[in-house]
């Protein structure tokens, strides 16, 4: 009997043992702010390592709780409970951080740079575009081990490798190219404004030519019949092309053979061209006498016919025949009678007139 007491006095401390356990886990010990409070609830992509009871802070102080965390539709839900006396500005942001490398996460809010006079009411929802994670241990060891395992700076080597290979002997090359890249970017950069005023004046350009598409357009239109015409004379341009080119071939071959010859001419015109260079001033007057001559036979030789006023000595053309023929035979020949004045308004005919006057010589 005294060990069947003894017994179930021992289950009974487990039970209420476990029971207490069992409860004390669902108490709702440190999720409050530990005063007045208002509900708020951000939404995070991750909230792992974020505690339920976990401080949230502005700054280092501590402004409230974290009273849950659940999941909805792949985004993380925490609900948290803001002392009553903090204002959230609308625009805070919040971040989980670490308070050291393995110490807890807490809740970090931030206020906008520029708060505005509206502040989150109770109940307010903060969405995942203004909430992030700060970067763990967990993170950190992660990126480290895909670096050292995958990242490729196993490849570091090889690169430096074939780089020392590719440089092996090139050293002054090299010094000297990049001499050369920094000469040329100086000039690029001594030209600035040079270039934005040509890629000002492309601007313009362009901005004219799009302006004058449709009449481009028109332009290419009307001239589409003339690109058909040439297309289609294609084989009588290129023929032409070839025997313009036998031409060339042709006069070089004959410019070649006599050069000499040619330089020969071009020595002996020069005296020619010098004559005709001092001469200029009497050329000049002599060409338009000829002129004023071309007049007068002009007027004289209206059409098929010549008008002509003769004063023609028979005697004295016979007696100068007979003298050439047989000297002594005739008496000499008397000198011819005067001709009379030419009227005023009659000289160039006057001109004609003393060619023929006198007979046959």
């Amino acid at each position: 009997m005294r060990h069947t007491k003894a017994l179930l006095s021992l289950l009974a401390a487990v039970l209420m043992l476990t029971g207490c356990g069992a409860n004390f886990q669902h108490l709702p010990l440190g999720r409050s702010a530990g005063g007045p409070s208002y509900p708020v609830t951000f939404l995070f992509t991750d909230a792992s390592l974020l505690p339920v009871g976990g401080d949230v802070r502005i700054g280092q102080a501590i402004v409230g709780k974290v009273s849950a965390v659940g999941v909805d539709r792949f985004t993380a839900v925490v609900h948290t409970q803001i002392d009553a006396g903090v204002a959230l500005a609308v625009g805070t942001t919040a971040r989980i951080e670490l308070t050291t490398p393995i110490g807890d996460a807490f809740l970090n809010l931030r206020p906008p740079p520029q708060p505005g006079t509206r502040n989150l009411a109770a109940g307010a929802t903060v969405e995942v575009t203004d909430t992030s994670r700060g970067p763990d241990v967990a993170q950190l060891l992660g990126v480290i081990g895909t670096l050292l395992n995958g990242g490729g700076i196993a490849q570091i080597k090889t690169i430096i490798e074939e780089s020392n290979q590719v440089l092996a002997g090139r050293e002054d090359t090299l010094r000297d190219l990049l001499i050369r890249m920094n000469d040329l970017l100086g000039t690029v950069d001594a030209r600035q404004n040079s270039i934005n005023q040509a890629i000002t004046s492309l601007s313009a350009l362009a901005a004219t030519v799009n302006a004058e598409k449709d009449t481009i357009d028109r332009g290419l239109k009307v001239a589409a019949p003339a690109l058909d015409v040439l297309s289609g004379e294609r084989g009588n341009i290129l023929g032409l092309l070839d025997k313009v080119n036998a031409l060339s071939a042709a006069t070089n071959s004959v410019l070649s053979r006599s050069q000499g010859q040619i330089v020969d001419i071009v020595g002996q015109l020069r005296p020619i061209l010098d004559q005709l260079s001092a001469t200029g001033p009497s050329l000049a007057d002599t060409m338009g006498k000829l002129a004023h001559a071309r007049d007068l036979v002009q007027r004289a030789a209206p059409s098929d016919y010549v008008n002509i006023d003769l004063n023609v000595d028979l005697e004295g053309s016979v007696r100068a025949l007979l003298n050439a023929i047989l000297p002594g035979a005739a008496p000499p020949v008397p000198p011819p009678p005067p001709v009379a004045p030419v009227a005023a308004g009659l000289d160039h005919a006057a001109g004609v007139t003393q060619l023929v006057t006198g007979g046959t010589r």
